[in-house]
């Protein structure tokens, strides 16, 4: 199962990057979407000035998916690992593994919609995966706690 669980870490750090990647694209689908015609952003440069405040709150949030998006996916490597190196915890790892594949895929997820889409009706699906990555993280805690190593340091000598 740690296999896994980094494969999934290493998937969402992945996905995160190319999440990131398509903002400047996402721009333009808010301000189209903002504004109610077909506007071709001008500039290549992704720190040009958001032309109102609703679309700088809407990138905001797309920013804040992908963040949190890219954390998790660093945490499911450390868990995995944490995991291949445990004789125990494995099951709490497990389900720790799918809370937070869970709730970013709530809360990133959620977000992605709300900004490039204006999903605003999605907003409270947010806290909802919020609270299962908070969930994922305790699991994680207890994981750590009950560590305890494959091989002795005295196996070793």
């Amino acid at each position: 199962m740690a296999k896994f669980v980094l494969f999934l870490g290493v998937l969402f750090g992945l996905t995160a990057v190319v999440a990131g990647a398509m903002e400047h694209g996402v721009r333009g689908m808010i301000v189209s979407d903002v504004s109610g015609a077909d506007v071709e952003v001008k500039g290549d440069e992704l720190s040009d000035p958001p032309p109102s405040p609703e679309v700088a709150k809407r990138l905001s949030q797309y920013e804040t998916g992908v963040k949190y998006h890219m954390y998790h996916g660093l945490a499911l490597i450390g868990l995995g690992v944490v995991m291949a190196f445990s004789a125990r915890g494995q099951v709490l790892g497990s389900l720790s593994a799918g809370a937070l594949v869970v709730g970013v895929a709530l809360f990133s997820g959620t977000l992605y919609l709300i900004s490039a889409l204006g999903m605003t009706q999605l907003t409270m699906i947010v806290p909802i995966g919020g609270s299962i990555m908070i969930l994922g993280w305790i699991l994680f805690l207890i994981t750590v706690l009950l560590f305890e190593p494959l091989v002795d340091r005295e196996d070793l000598e």
